[in-house]
């Protein structure tokens, strides 16, 4: 049982593991994973690629959302009134007055959400406040773009869902709660110094420094709040906690009934924006973000509340359950060139994305 403690008191907390980079929080992992790739290979299922055998738990999405998956398509895939409103820019448009057609013709009004088409951890996300904001933040990018109905929440979670082929009903494997990170002014501090007094936020201190140039150097007033990111990422700033109390037969079955509509969906997280707890216990009142594939994360793991072990039990869980999932699917993974192809093309093609996320 996790200890009790409110959100303000976490958010002042600095938890060192919380903000490991990616590689050194997988270390340990990579020899369980390299285990269950060789088990893969001597398996002899039809599927039995090695690693490349985790694309398999998800033949709806292209190398079962490893590494550049289309936002586009994945929630094109998705037949639910629950997801937020969205719509394509191919890479080179430029034409905002089609744009703001297109944006009328789907409802949509500003502030809205502009992102890559492609994207990990949040990056590129931006809030567009106006034609003239979208314009300038059009001009900074060449990669395919999503604009997206904006939810003001105030609530945000990650629900990580799995089901395995041999069974009729999926489940909820995890809730991550989302805290924004945000200051209150004491009319004395400049933000800059409120951020680099913070024990948490002046670990980013340089992605707010660019995301508030402006007003970097400005004393807030006092009692004035400042939401540092309404990114539900942990990159931006973003708290996560573990919400497996939130958990209900209710949300479980709207989420497996969403899930049931993506053929060839088995494992990932959602990101969905709600602003009733209670209806959203009831099933109700989902507001879906996006789907993320075999690469999601169970992101109550960086809850600070937990122990290393913890951590790791949590890590190691998810994915023994996605070997389980690709090794029992009907079809073939992925071969090594594909997913080296795949990787190069997404790190090191190239790519014009502003980091300037909100």
């Amino acid at each position: 049982m996790l200890e009790t403690q409110t959100e303000q008191d976490l958010l002042k907390q600095s938890d060192p593991m919380e903000f490991w980079p990616t590689w050194k929080l997988y270390l340990p992992l990579i020899p369980y994973i390299a285990f269950e790739s060789i088990r893969s290979i001597r398996s002899g299922s039809i599927s039995s690629l090695g690693f490349g055998t985790i694309a398999a738990a998800n033949p709806g999405i292209p190398l079962g959302g490893l590494v550049g998956e289309s936002k586009y398509q994945i929630l094109q895939k998705l037949n639910s009134k629950n997801i937020l409103k969205f719509f394509l820019v191919p890479k080179g448009s430029k034409d905002i007055n089609s744009i703001l057609e297109k944006m009328n013709t789907f409802g949509l009004v500003f502030p809205i959400i502009l992102k890559p088409d492609s994207g990990q951890r949040g990056q590129g996300v931006r809030k567009i406040l106006s034609p003239k904001h979208l314009e300038e933040c059009l001009l900074e990018s060449n990669v395919d773009l999503l604009i997206q109905e904006y939810h003001p929440g105030p609530f945000e979670v990650g629900i990580f869902y799995y089901r395995y082929p041999t069974e009729s009903k999926g489940k909820i494997f995890s809730i991550t709660r989302k805290v924004f990170p945000k200051l209150v002014g004491n009319g004395i501090s400049s933000l800059s110094k409120l951020v680099e007094t913070h024990p948490r936020y002046k670990i980013q201190k340089d992605r707010f420094q660019k995301r508030f140039s402006e007003a970097w150097d400005k004393i807030p007033k006092l009692g004035e709040n400042i939401l540092l990111s309404e990114a539900g990422n942990h990159c931006q700033g973003t708290l996560f906690l573990d919400g497996s109390e939130w958990i209900t037969p209710e949300l479980e079955n709207k989420i497996h009934e969403i899930s049931s509509s993506f053929s060839g969906f088995y494992f990932g997280r959602y990101d969905i924006r709600f602003s009733s707890l209670k209806d959203f216990l009831e099933g109700k009142d989902l507001h879906i973000v996006e789907l993320n594939g075999v690469t999601s994360e169970s992101t109550n793991l960086y809850d600070p509340r937990f122990s290393f072990r913890e951590r790791y039990s949590i890590l190691f869980s998810q994915w023994k359950i996605l070997f389980k999932i690709s090794r029992q699917s009907k079809v073939k993974g992925a071969g090594l060139f594909s997913i080296l192809k795949e990787l190069y093309n997404f790190y090191f093609g190239e790519r014009i994305v502003s980091d300037l996320s909100i």
